[in-house]
């Protein structure tokens, strides 16, 4: 007999090249595989018009069968004789989804790149985004063992999730516990004093702290030191740097180093990439996403033309994305607790599975009452198993699992999304701090909303109910700024909330809960409006920043030895800039750090610009000079400059300051964002307000100036757990004290507070005179009249100042009222 199989292998080039034909002639498809999708089908045949372009983006509607979509790409790529053909999953999970996919449409697949079905191109090779870009990656030019795996084209699937993961792998990160974090500590314990003398207090003593960044001209003095005690710990393969210091080790001097508590990172402008060759000498990579908030990341990140980025292959229609009722609760109605929603959410599980996407272990521990399963890394593949089968598992929590998990259908019918996601790292809670933006939430973080919204609709015949919990959140869906940020059809279905919302003003959390049941028991009138909005959906375009592309640009010159060269790329770039001040001081600091290598001088001038635009970058040597607050200014008329000039709408003023709110509490891992959240609320509230150790790296954490009262000169220890206050939060006290006089009138009545759970110190500490202590429950006094202020600015608005000084009087938020209503003094010793 004839064995055409081989034959089939052996001989391609009668083999059907054309997508959409070749889908259709593929003889082993599993029953149900029988048609594309229609926006399958238009992307395939938009990519085969295309198909000659290097690099191609290609976006579908999560669920919307990516991945089918890149496998018949590959195989019309390997039919057209221009293998190897690679496909990229974000995890080992995903790998073995892409398996079974390619299994369902009948086409041959491989995991061994090395073998001879993969390099033939018999078979497409399926791997995971770590063995692809990791410093010993197999497709690297760094591989000693064995050659280098080709790459004739590539697809990467997932690119979102996939960029995130690269981005670990090509930078450094050690335990605050390795012996190498404790040498470099030491090493640069001078330069992280210079730049926060507290902030290294808080590392020094295991306190959860903001993140703190070696000034880069410290780092490159000392590199090849540094470069000692980091390729220690690269060595062997139980060592930390193993896999990723062989990528980063020949541009180790363009590197950021970053400390806190926890850990340290190495991060670096782009990802080095350089040593990846199959990647950058593939013919064909394509990239497949659903909620890229940038596209340009895809430049930066992975070398991708900017031309073919900035022109993606997407369905003519955006709305072939699943039905998503989404709802805010607290947006609906500011009465409604958190816990209040919990207790709801977990009724409705009795009868529905629920799955909650939570920032971290410690806030799933928020669900434990409620929870039937609280997955950890080790157990959610297998309760997603369980989901899956058509078992009712009840309610089911996840901790920092926004992606990367498929829940279909009965596997979720709820989904939770309470809490922002966070940035974990030092590297990455200082970019998000550097570049943030004026709503507080991040391109990362919409992107993770968006994926985890996405895991309970697969397809678009499928239907979920959404819970966003928190004001930072519910913030999103009324803030105009964060839309945009968002695909289509989610921006659609989001507006769609607040039409929803608007009818629903004030409702109890029993009507929000009814209107949920809508959804859930198919009510017609829901799912024809549901389907109406989203068929208005229009067409996705190309987000693209593009500054991004200089600074792809300005990363290779500079590995290249042209410092120059990239500082005034980057310059130029930045000049281009007249809105965003955040990006525009993150790309000239960026800019000084390249000319500090050849020119020390420029590049302080270079870092004293980019300090005008944007606080949060590095202090130049020559320091800042301070501003001394005005106190003159009368109250009220501050206050109504300051929230006419922020806030359109009620709602937004409302959510704003719930988010505020949010922020101030004691917790030892969001310090940080209390001392944001503690200078927001005085300009809130219509007194100076400044955080002159952030912006200077001297004085205290937070000063307010009360217009005919006093001067608060503020200590925030909002991550303190001890019984009593210490001796050296103390000191920290009475050397804000010091600075205070240095650049005030000697004879101003000056405050000294402390935020604090205790009211008493230690018997070796000692309090400077007239301490005043925010506890937790004067704490709580505060927010309590911060919000109210909130309500009723809401209720009366704001243009009339008479209105707004009986507001501010009425809560207790005069300036003359508040260290009585909000403080305590001091109290005895433990």
């Amino acid at each position: 007999m004839v064995d055409f199989g081989a034959l089939r292998s052996r001989e391609r080039k009668g083999a059907p090249i054309e997508p959409r034909q070749l889908y259709g002639l593929l003889p082993n498809k599993a029953r149900g595989r029988g048609q594309l999708w229609d926006a399958q089908a238009q992307a395939l045949s938009d990519w085969h018009e295309r198909r000659e372009d290097t690099d191609l983006v290609i976006k579908l509607n999560t669920g919307g069968g990516k991945t089918a979509v890149g496998l018949v790409i590959l195989q019309s790529i390997l039919n057209a004789n221009d293998g190897p053909a690679l496909f990229v999953a974000p995890s080992n999970y995903l790998v073995e989804q892409a398996f079974k996919e390619a299994q369902a449409l009948g086409i041959d697949v491989t995991k061994d790149v090395d073998g001879s079905a993969y390099i033939r191109g018999e078979a497409i090779g399926i791997v995971n985004i770590y063995k692809l870009v990791n410093g010993r990656s197999i497709f690297s030019s760094n591989r000693s063992a064995k050659q280098t795996a080709p790459i004739g084209s590539l697809v990467i699937d997932d690119a979102h999730a996939a960029i995130a993961t690269s981005r670990e792998q090509l930078s450094l990160e050690l335990p605050s516990n390795s012996d190498a974090y404790k040498d470099l500590l030491e090493l640069f314990r001078d330069s992280l004093h210079s730049v926060s003398p507290d902030g290294l207090l808080d590392i020094e003593d295991g306190v959860r702290s903001r993140p703190i960044p070696v000034p880069f001209w410290t780092w490159q003095e000392h590199v090849d030191e540094a470069r000692k005690i980091l390729r220690n710990e690269s060595l062997d393969s139980d060592k930390h740097l193993y896999y990723s210091w062989p990528a980063v080790k020949d541009c180790l001097e363009l590197g950021k180093i970053v400390f806190d508590s926890d850990r340290l990172t190495v991060t670096f402008p782009c990802p080095p990439i350089s040593h990846i060759t199959g990647l950058l000498e593939a013919h064909h990579k394509i990239f497949l996403t659903a909620t890229l908030a940038d596209d340009s990341v895809l430049v930066t990140d992975f070398g991708a033309s900017a031309e073919s980025v900035r022109d993606p292959i997407t369905p003519v229609t955006a709305g072939d994305i699943g039905e998503r009722m989404i709802l805010t609760p607290q947006e609906i109605n500011s009465e409604i607790s958190t816990k209040s929603v919990r207790q709801e959410v977990a009724k409705l599980s009795e009868k529905y599975n629920t799955v909650v996407l939570v920032p971290s272990d410690k806030w799933a521990m928020q669900w434990s009452d409620f929870a039937d399963v609280i997955a950890d890394a080790n157990s959610v593949e297998h309760v997603v198993d369980r989901l899956k089968s058509g078992a009712h598992v009840g309610l089911v929590v996840l901790a920092n699992k926004y992606d990367g998990i498929d829940l279909p259908h009965d596997a979720c019918r709820i989904l939770v999304v309470d809490g922002l996601p966070e940035n974990f790292s030092p590297g990455d809670r200082l970019q998000s701090i550097l570049r943030g933006n004026d709503v507080g939430v991040d391109d990362r973080q919409i992107q993770r909303i968006e994926q985890g919204m996405g895991r309970g609709v697969r397809s678009n015949e499928d239907y979920c109910v959404v819970f966003l919990i928190g004001p930072k959140l519910s913030q999103l869906t009324v803030d105009p700024r964060s839309l945009p940020r968002f695909s289509p059809a989610t921006r659609n279905q989001l507006q769609t909330s607040r039409e929803v919302a608007s009818v629903m003003e004030n409702a109890s959390l029993r009507n929000i809960v009814n209107t949920a049941h809508q959804a859930l028991d198919r009510d017609p009138q829901w799912v024809e409006f549901a389907k109406e909005r989203l068929g208005e959906t229009e067409a996705r375009s190309s987000a693209f920043s593009e500054h991004a592309v200089s600074e792809r640009e300005a990363f290779d010159l500079a590995r290249d030895g042209d410092c120059r060269g990239a500082s005034e790329l980057l310059s130029e770039a930045a000049k281009g800039l007249q809105t965003n001040k955040r990006i525009k001081g993150a790309l000239l600091e960026q800019s000084a750090a390249y000319m500090n290598a050849i020119d020390r001088t420029l590049g302080q001038n270079i870092l004293a610009e980019a300090r005008t635009y944007n606080s949060y970058t590095l202090r130049p040597l020559t320091g800042i000079t301070y501003k001394a607050l005005d106190r003159d200014q009368p109250q009220v008329e501050r206050c109504v400059r300051q929230i006419s000039a922020t806030y359109s709408s009620p709602a937004q003023l409302r959510l704003s300051v719930d988010s505020i709110i949010d922020d101030l509490a004691f917790d030892p891992e969001r310090t940080e964002q209390f001392e944001e959240a503690l200078f927001e609320a005085g300009r809130l509230i219509g007194v100076g307000s400044q955080r002159p150790e952030h912006d200077t790296g001297q004085g205290p954490d937070n000063l307010f100036a009360l217009p005919g009262a006093s001067f608060w000169v503020i200590e925030a220890k909002s991550g303190a757990t001890s019984m009593g206050i210490g001796k050296r939060d103390l000191g920290q006290l009475g050397q804000s004290l010091l600075w205070f006089k240095r650049y005030y009138d000697p004879d101003a009545q000056i405050v000294p507070v402390m935020v604090h759970p205790s009211t008493k110190t230690y018997r070796d500490a000692s309090a400077p005179e007239g301490t005043r202590i925010m506890t937790k429950m004067f704490l709580g006094k505060f927010t309590n009249a911060l919000r109210k202020f909130a309500e009723g600015l809401a209720e009366f608005g704001w243009s009339d100042p008479n209105e707004v000084g009986r507001i501010l009087v009425s809560n207790g938020l005069d300036a003359t009222s508040m260290v009585d209503n909000f403080t305590t003094e001091q109290r005895g010793t433990i």
